[in-house]
Formats: structure tokens, sequence, C-alpha cells
């Protein structure tokens, strides 16, 4: 499989047809094209040019605050990762919009279940807050093990005229609030997970959630009070929530301990906690901490086991969360460099609202935040 990436800074019909040129000089006809967008950026405006000049639909779009271009961070531009298959690998593509809960959790788990042999990679919209929970009872209904094909990001975006622009983008539809899913057949791919971040102190139970709103813990607790002394809050000051992104929800296997996943905070009300992604009551979690240079060992010991798993890969992808990038503070670069370093390859991938993959069992499939997912992938 032979892979590249291209990027534009900025977007106009001029920087498009110089980001076509490079692509036709430098690599050739592709079969698979996938583009990463700035959110100011019109997707629909973009895909009329893309469809004039590369004079094909068959390609993915979305949005993403920043991408990744190798060991460069992109942002207020656009990036294409091209594919071009050599030899017996082909691609499929899923895709729903305008999703309601029940038809979109059994739809898709009838395709992940089906095209079990396939690896994926899902770009999706945050669908209206829900995300998390349409993909844990997806998890729920997956019939095959382990779990170690699936992997994806939620788009990140801005708030432009209200609304939330983090859209994708394939066969001329625009998907507000839905996802991609595209299936690449006869890949060898390996998935893995940078967590990095330690649990500490007190266990606490869930006792009254909804959604992705945590309200009592243990006996009745109120979860908002707790949190807002994390945090000093108090009647005449104000303080960064995403000062508490260095501090997650570390979620615990009730039966052996095992970090299962993080949560991080979006916000505390009087009466609640609003996280990223949903909780469930009855589960158990600790506080956690970690300081960038915990991240970037974390992601050099993910890289290692990677590189033992797939050798001489050709492609690899990260997608890692946005909250994440501010806790490693100047230290942004370096979790690409760790990969790029570690797989020898190309690296695509953006900054998310989240983040789907295996847990690190493998066992089942798991919406994260605050995670780094590592992907390599070779044509069989």
């Amino acid at each position: 499989m032979k892979s590249a990436v291209f990027t534009a800074k900025g977007f106009s019909t001029q920087s498009l047809q110089k980001l076509y040129s490079r692509v036709q000089k430098e690599f050739g006809e592709a079969d698979v094209l996938i583009f990463a967008v700035y959110p100011e950026y019109d997707l629909e405006e973009i895909a009329q040019e893309i469809r004039a000049l590369f004079n094909r639909d068959d390609f993915v779009m979305f949005h993403a605050v920043e991408h990744f271009n190798d060991t460069s961070i992109i942002e207020k531009g656009m990036s294409v990762c091209c594919f071009k298959f050599e030899k017996n690998a082909s691609v499929e593509y899923f895709y729903l919009q305008d999703v309601e809960k029940e038809s979109v959790v059994k739809k898709t788990a009838n395709y992940l279940n089906t095209h079990r042999d396939d690896f994926h990679m899902i770009f999706s919209s945050s669908c209206k807050g829900n995300i998390g929970t349409i993909i844990e009872d997806i998890a729920e209904k997956l019939d095959y093990s382990p779990i170690d094909n699936i992997v994806g990001g939620v788009s990140s975006g801005k708030i432009i005229d209200k609304e939330l622009r983090a859209f994708q983008y394939i066969d001329k539809h625009l998907i507000k609030n839905g996802f991609i899913i595209v299936s690449f057949k006869n890949i060898d791919a390996v998935v893995d997970i940078s967590l990095g971040f330690r649990a500490y102190g007190i266990t606490y139970q869930i006792t009254k959630a909804q959604e992705r709103r945590l309200y009592t813990v243990d006996e009745g607790k109120s979860f908002s009070y707790i949190a807002s002394k994390m945090l000093s809050l108090s009647d005449d000051e104000e303080s960064d929530i995403r000062n508490l992104w260095y501090a997650p929800l570390s979620i615990l296997s009730a039966e052996n301990g095992y970090m299962l996943t993080l949560r991080t905070i979006q916000k505390i009300t009087d009466d609640y906690v609003e996280f990223f992604a949903p909780l469930k009551e009855g589960d158990y979690f600790k506080l956690s901490f970690a300081t960038p240079e915990d991240l970037i060992k974390t992601d050099k010991e993910t890289a290692k086991r990677v590189s033992k798993k797939l050798k001489q890969p050709e492609l690899s992808f990260n997608f890692s969360c946005i909250a994440r990038q501010y806790v490693l503070e100047d230290m942004q670069e370096k979790e690409l460099e760790m990969y790029v370093e570690s797989f020898k390859t190309g690296l695509f991938g953006f900054f998310t609202f989240g983040e789907i993959g295996p847990d690190k069992q493998y066992k089942e499939l798991k919406f994260y935040n605050e995670t780094s997912l590592a992907v390599v992938m070779r044509e069989r």
C-alpha cells in the first residue's frame, strides 16, 4: 500500500488547485482520499471544488480544529491522506445521517458484525452529544471477539452562527448528526491506547447519573460540591474548567479495579457535573492525574507495543483528544514525534472531541476522553 499526506494552508480555489497538483505530481491516482478540514471552511463548497479537480465523488471529509501531517500540527488549513492499494486491498463506506439512537445502534452493529474481517475507521459527529452512548450501546451488540478492528474519533469543531461546526461529508451528503465508517479489506492493522493518567485516592460509586450528567456518589454525596472544591470555586471567583482536564475520572472495573475508560468534565452546575461522555449508575471511579511528561512516557510505551505487533507498517494514524492536548501544554508535537520515530511512517490524524476504540484487553469497544489512539496499517 502506497500512502502520503498533503497539506494546503487555508482554503481557496487556488490553494486547492495547488494541493491537487501536488497529489498528482508526487503521488498519482489514489484509491482513497480522506480530507481533514478546518471548521471555518464549508465542506459543501470544498466538495464542489474537489469533484471538479479530482473528477470523483468517493472521498471523505471531516472537520478538525487541528490535524496532523507527520509531526506537524496543522491549524487553519486542510490536508488529504491518500491511499493507493498495490495488492488485494479495497475499501467500503458505510454512513448514517440524522441518526436516531435505536435504529443507528442496530444498523451499525449489524454492519460491523457482518464485516468483522475488515478494519474500520470511524469519523463521527457528536450526534447531539449522544455519540458516547451510541458507541457503548453498539458495543453490547457486537458478537465477535477480540474487538481489535475498530477505531475512530469525533470531529472537533467551532461554534459558528450559534452552531457547532464539526461535520463530515461523503457521497454528496453533508453529515451534521451521524458518522462515516471507512472499512478496509485485506489490511493488517494494530490499535493501541495511550492513557497516561494514574488513578489515585478515594474510590467513588456513582449512585445517580443520567447520560452525561453525574448527580451523586456513594450515599447521596453531591459530586457538584466535590468538583467545585477541587476548583476552589466561590460566588465571587471564576476558575477555568480546563484545569480539571488534568484530573479526569478513571472508570474502574468492579471486578479487579482495571481502568476501563476516562471521563472529562465539561461543566459544573449547582445540581450536577456534566461530562463529555456518558456515565452509568453503579460504576466505580477514582480521580486521576497526569503531567505532560507522564503522557509522553505512556505514548512511548504504547508505540513500542504497537511496533512489536506489526512490522514495517505503511501508514499510521493518531486520534488524540483535544483535552489531552491542553494537558500536554507545549509538548503536543512530542506525541506525534514519538509515533513517527517509532513507526517510521507518514502519520495522519486529528484532535478529537472523543475517541473510539477497544479497551486495553480488546474485549469491548469503548468511547474515551483524554486518550491517544495509535494505529498502524499495512496491506496484506
